[in-house]
Order: structure tokens, then sequence, then C-alpha cells
């Protein structure tokens, strides 16, 4: 059940006006009638004492109203950064898969570039030893034509003539074998240069046409590696676009809550202005009995959503602090109890408050109870001043 409304002192201005009716009509029995007029200006004078607390209704309505508007637009901060998160968080899956796709091709583009590389290699090998060949070829191609030439200008010796010049039979037979051996190893050299020149130069027409084709599916790789590396990029960019937006959000969030926090100590300190002011000094003689932590009805101790009440001596702090707000009938709500030095220093605190050690709690609608009332509660208030009337921790 949600809590009720902070108590509220009654208000003592039907009184002053039935006061007030009372005194005018003593008057009107005790004086003549010219003294009516001297009356009547007396009573007016009473009320505009009386309207005198009307700025300070003005001014808490106020107040509530720049809460009310804070808190509401805290709730439109809040439901904008869980949607910016979770677009946030779509957009990390779509990416982690974009991520793991555009690895795939890159290693597979890293494969087909090495294949490509190794193709053009043996390609730029053959093509080599093509020029090569066709050197040898053309050079074995002289050869044989300075042959034939000189055969043909100097014709072969006859038989007597080589009988004649030749020391023996078998310096013949040995001049004769070499003439042929060389030509046949001629004709053989030159046959076998154009067969490989043939060979080489059917590997090289395949080679360019392995080169081509693994060309083109090294650039399709590539294509589709662009493309995915467009899209991630895309997707990232767009993700920071959320991720910018909810940091502006949350940072927008923080100095609100800062300053609702601040907007309600000053409600609360005006309305403990009006308890002093109508007489309400919540003082406390009665008995203190057992602190409890339950609050009764309205009456009691409220920690605020997201406030931490559970570390050091805050659970002793909260109990004491409920007990007293049953006691005097009082809706005190903790508004900040331990929170971390970081956080400390955010909202205007130090890095080594009494709430960094769970000793504190800053309790709004506690303002107007007097010190000797706290003390009997266990409870101090140990900063003077009023921005600090709601700053309570054990005595």
């Amino acid at each position: 059940m949600a809590p009720s409304p902070p108590y509220r002192p009654r208000s003592r201005q039907p009184r002053l006006v039935r006061l007030q009716g009372a005194a005018a009509r003593r008057a009107h029995r005790l004086c003549p009638r010219g003294c009516r007029p001297r009356i009547l200006a007396l009573g007016a004078l009473l009320a505009a004492a009386l309207t005198a607390t009307v700025p300070g209704g003005v001014a808490s309505g106020s107040l509530e109203g720049r809460i009310a508007s804070a808190r509401a637009r805290e709730g439109q901060l809040s439901a904008g950064i869980a949607a910016d998160s979770r677009q946030i968080h779509g957009f990390g899956g779509r990416i982690e898969d974009l991520r793991a796709r555009l690895h795939a091709l890159e290693l597979s583009l890293g494969v087909e570039r090495a294949f490509l590389d190794s193709v053009r290699a043996q390609l730029a090998s053959a093509r080599e030893r093509l020029a090569s060949l066709k050197v040898t070829l053309a050079r074995d191609r002289q050869v044989l034509i300075a042959q034939v030439v000189a055969a043909y200008e100097s014709p072969p010796p006859d038989i007597a003539t080589v009988i004649l010049e030749a020391h023996g039979f078998a310096d013949l037979i040995e001049r004769v074998d070499e003439e042929r051996a060389i030509a046949r190893e001629n004709a053989a050299a030159t046959v076998r240069v154009g067969e490989a020149r043939a060979a080489v130069g059917v590997q090289a027409a395949k080679l360019a046409t392995l080169e081509a084709s693994q060309a083109r599916e090294t650039e399709a790789v590539l294509v589709q590696r662009n493309e995915v590396a467009q899209l991630h990029l895309a997707l990232v960019e767009r993700q920071l676009q959320f991720t910018r937006a909810r940091d502006h959000k949350s940072a927008e969030l923080s100095g609100l809550r800062a300053h609702a926090r601040s907007l309600e100590r000053k409600l609360f300190a005006l309305r403990a202005r009006e308890l002093a002011a109508a007489g309400n000094g919540l003082a406390y003689t009665g008995p203190v009995g057992a602190y409890s932590t339950t609050p009764e009805g309205a009456y009691g101790f409220f920690p605020a959503p997201g406030t931490n009440y559970s570390v050091g001596v805050e659970p002793t702090l909260a109990a004491r602090l409920n007990t007293l707000g049953r006691a005097l009938h009082l809706h005190l709500i903790g508004i900040s109890g331990y929170r971390s030095p970081q956080h400390s220093v955010e909202v205007g605190g130090y890095a080594n408050d009494p709430h960094t050690r769970g000793e504190a709690s800053d309790t709004p609608g506690v303002e107007g109870v007097p010190e000797a009332t706290l003390a009997r509660f266990g409870l101090t208030r140990p900063f003077p001043g009023a921005a600090e009337a709601d700053h309570i921790q054990l005595l």
C-alpha cells in the first residue's frame, strides 16, 4: 500500500476568526455606536495579520508542483533510458553477428588472395620460361640454318678425299659418325625446344585463365566483405547514437534527481517552519518503548525508492526513526541512507561523509523535532543550520 501524505498540523485560522467575531460582539456591547468604525478597523487588521500565512501555503504548493513536475520528468527520462538500453542491446546482437561474419570473410579473402598470388607467381615463372625457350629455339634454328647453308655452300668431301685425309680406318669411321651425330643432335634439340615452347605456352595460357578466374573470385569476396563492413559500421554508428542519447538522459536524470531532493528538503523545511509557527514544537514526553521497523499507517519511517538502509548502522537508525515517527505522528521519508563515495560527491556530499559509512539518514519531516526529543529516541542532529535540519545520526 502506498504511504499516505505527510502529516500536516491542523490550521488555527477558524479559531482565530471565531475569536475575532466574539471580540467584535463584546466590543459592540461595551462601546457606543461611534466606536464601531474603530472596531471594524481593528477586525480588518486582525484579518490582514491572519492572511499573512497565505504566502507560505502558496510557496508550499509551488514546491509540490515543481516536485511533481520533476518526478514526472524523471519517469519520462527513466522510460527513455530503458528504451534506449533495449535498442542498444538489440543492436549489440546484430553487431556481434556481423562481426563474426566479417571475420569469416576476412579469413576467406586471405585464402583467396594467397591462392591468387600463387597462381600469379606460377604464371610469371611460366612466362619467364617461355621467353627463355623462345630465345633458345631461335638460337638453335640459327645454328641449323648455318649448318644447312654451310652444307650447301661447301658440299661434303667425296669418299676419296675422306679416305686420303683419314689417319686410318678407325679415324674415318669416327669422323663420319661425329658428323652425323652433330646433325642429329642439332635437329633433336631444335625439336625438343619447339615442343617445350609449345607445352610452356599451353601452361601459360591455362595459368592466365586460372588467374583471371581467381581474380574474379577474390574480387567477389572483397565486395562481399566491404558490404558487410559497411553494414557493420552503420549499425555501430546507430548504436552509438542511442548510447549518446542514453548518456545525455542519464546525466539529465542525475541532475533532476538532485534538484528534486533539494526541492523536497525545502518543502519539508517549510512545513517544519509552519509547524513551529503553529505552536507545535513536536515535544514528546511519553514512553519510547521498543524500537519498531513497521510504520503505523501513514506514521513512521518510509525509505524512498532506490535508497539503501542496509549498510552499517542504517537498519538501527531506520528503526529509531520509524519509532519516532509513530510516536509523534510524523510521516518521515528517508531520501538518502548509505551511498557510495562517488555518489556522495555527485549529490553534493563528501567522499568520506557519514553516509559513506552507513551512519546517517537525510529524513525530510524531522526538521521540527527538537534535539531533546531526538535524544530520547537515541538520535541526534549533529550539524547546525536549516540546510542540515533533516540530517540524522545515532546519538
